[in-house]
């Protein structure tokens, strides 16, 4: 059962009929009620020591969200300073519970026992006994399988089974169980919770729409108007919430919704999934199901995702985290102030090359995404578009197999260094095995799903600048860069510092420190294409003409720009200087990209490659 569930049956089970030697009055109190303080200080302090509070949903009170007008509290310093408070009007009370999801309370699961959290005034800690409810266990989830399919239908059971423990965030929820028919007759695959609420919502939506519709053309138009006004009245909750901190809408507000849907008033609520209480309040049955519409929209509106603000919806970010998509621009891309600065390298840095001279370049603001895209965003973009990277027309890809290069026959985006499929686990790894044109492909793509702005690929000079992040050392990191800083072969360091670890693979998008622009990764992990076209001379024409301002490349040539070192390179050519390349259609185990955004079409920038 969920939170206000566990409250509300043992505050009717308290005070029913069948409860004998009642010796204490119980009350129930949801933070989403309004000013919970104010109910709690209206109980007579004679009459507390008696009085047993359920006190439910924490994570869902509005004085836990930023106010309109600043207040220059953090959000763990806001949540602290609320909790002293309500520790301050409770202390009375013969015993208090409170329900919350984990969200504030980083850490918890290091003593299963007991919540220890700094007071706000710095005086100490609040101690809190801790109980964390799972109805039930595995043994009791195959308990409840064999009772609704029988001992001996294996198939659906296995089914079921492998919907469950995929499904760790909703496992403990009778809500999964109860519809795992669902799941189990619809032939799909699920590997997480975002496709089971999916299925679930698409479930519940079928249900009402045979319930209400028997005519097959009305209950299809009916479908698509209540999917219509469900993410509608997602939208108009979320809006409502920045404004006020509530989670439901007025009947008037409801029905103002629905006017461009084509559905009736009655048509607008059911049991499962939009009600209606006694004040006339229209809301979610659950909020997870609110979280996932705006996650769902967040995915498919880049333009809503760009300004999600996630703060008290922990589901909506779970969901969009196992979509492996850029949800949040302003979470994922970093605004990279421009500047002059020196590119290339000075001719006293160890393991220099002559395609390195230094000249000085000038550079516009611009917008680069913290990470190389990583295997789960890349297989979005395949799964969407139907795009065929080079590497499964050609059906192989280069590996190195300690010795030599190899082309080696069926591996491409799916694939991990060593040319073996990879596990879901490694979907955070970024993405092999694909060329310049598959790059440019992504991009497109993107920036047509966005419908405002483009992606593309970072100049070289947005790279190196980028990759500096304001040093002019060969690393971000100083005069050496070791394998706790980034993802190289340590048994090449550079110069003479001394050896360590080869990890002989990727690590994940996120791994290491970010450099001072707030970027991972840059050194090393994987080589990241460039837009440029490569020139050995061409640092040699742009020193010629003193600055250069938003410098593009060569205008001819048939190979492109790599930048940046891979997990298998040695130290050196992980510098911020090193120049590699190669040709538009070139994939292998060690390349991948990262992307910068525009936010507005420019000349300067055209929004697709040639």
């Amino acid at each position: 059962m969920g939170k206000t569930t566990l409250l509300v049956n043992l505050f009717v089970r308290y005070n029913s009929f069948f409860s004998r030697n009642r010796r204490f009055t119980i009350r129930y109190i949801p933070f989403a009620s309004g000013d919970v303080f104010q109910h709690i200080r209206a109980i007579k302090r004679d009459e507390a020591i008696d009085t047993i509070l359920l006190l439910d949903a924490f994570d869902e009170y509005a004085g836990l969200l930023p106010p309109d007008e600043p207040d220059g509290l953090s959000d763990d310093e806001r949540f602290r300073k609320v909790l002293d408070e309500l520790f301050d009007v409770v202390r009375d009370f013969r015993d208090v519970v409170i329900t919350s999801r984990t969200q504030y309370f980083p850490g918890q699961e290091d003593d299963p026992y007991e919540l220890k959290i700094p007071r706000y005034s710095k005086a100490g800690f609040h101690s809190l006994a801790k109980l964390y409810l799972s109805p039930f266990d595995n043994s009791e989830i195959d308990s409840y399988l064999n009772r609704k399919y029988g001992v001996f239908c294996w198939g659906k059971k296995k089914k079921a089974r492998q919907v469950v423990y995929n499904s760790q965030n909703l496992m403990v929820r009778p809500m999964l169980l109860s519809h795992i028919g669902d799941f189990v007759d619809s032939g799909k695959q699920f590997h997480n919770t975002y496709q089971i609420y999916q299925e679930l919502v698409e479930a519940w939506i079928e249900r009402e729409c045979n319930k209400r519709e028997h005519n097959k053309v009305n209950r299809e138009q009916l479908k698509e108007n209540l999917h219509k006004y469900s993410r509608l009245v997602a939208l108009k909750i979320y809006e409502k919430r920045k404004e006020s901190n509530v989670l439901w809408l007025s009947r008037d507000d409801a029905v103002e919704v629905g006017v461009d849907t084509g559905l009736k008033d009655y048509q607008m609520t059911g049991q499962s999934l939009l009600t209606r209480d006694g004040a006339h309040k229209w809301k979610f049955a659950h909020k997870s199901i609110f979280e996932y519409f705006i996650a769902k929209e967040a995915l498919e509106n880049l333009a809503f995702a760009w300004e999600l603000d996630f703060t008290g919806m922990d589901m909506t970010q779970l969901f969009c985290k196992e979509q492996g998509f850029v949800t949040s621009l302003t979470i994922n891309y970093a605004l990279i102030k421009g500047g002059a600065f020196m590119m290339g390298s000075p001719e006293s840095e160890t393991d220099r090359a002559k395609n390195e001279t230094q000249h000085e370049v000038k550079l516009s603001d611009f917008m680069m995404c913290r990470y190389a895209v990583p295997v789960a965003d890349f297989r979005r973009f395949a799964e969407e578009s139907g795009h065929l990277t080079d590497a499964e027309k050609e059906n192989f890809s280069h590996v190195w197999d300690g010795k030599k290069w190899k082309q080696k026959e069926g591996v491409n985006w799916r694939h991990d260094a060593s040319g073996n499929e990879r596990p879901e686990a490694e979907w955070s790894h970024p993405v092999l095995h694909v060329s310049w044109n598959d790059a440019v492909a992504y991009c497109n793509w993107l920036t047509e799903k966005r419908g405002g702005g483009f992606f593309r690929l970072p100049t070289e000079a947005e790279w190196e600048y980028a990759c500096r992040a304001g040093t002019t050392t060969p690393f971000s990191t100083g005069e050496n860069l070791t394998t706790d800083q980034a993802n190289y072969d340590g048994n090449y360091p550079y110069g003479k510092n001394p050896k360590g670890e080869y990890r002989k693979k990727t690590v994940p998008v996120d791994y290491f420190k970010p450099n001072g622009f707030g970027l991972y990764n840059m050194h090393g992990n994987v080589w990241e294409w460039c837009s440029d076209r490569y020139d050995e001379a061409y640092y040699e024409e742009c020193r010629k003409l003193g600055v250069v301002t938003d410098p593009r490349g060569p205008e001819t040539g048939s190979r492109r720009v790599l930048r940046g070192g891979g997990w298998y390179s040695f130290a050196g050519r992980c510098r911020s200087a090193y120049r590699d390349y190669g040709h538009p259609g070139l994939r292998h185990h060690g390349v991948g990209f990262r992307l910068v955004f525009v936010p507005q079409f420019s000349a300067a920038h055209p929004a697709k490659e040639e």
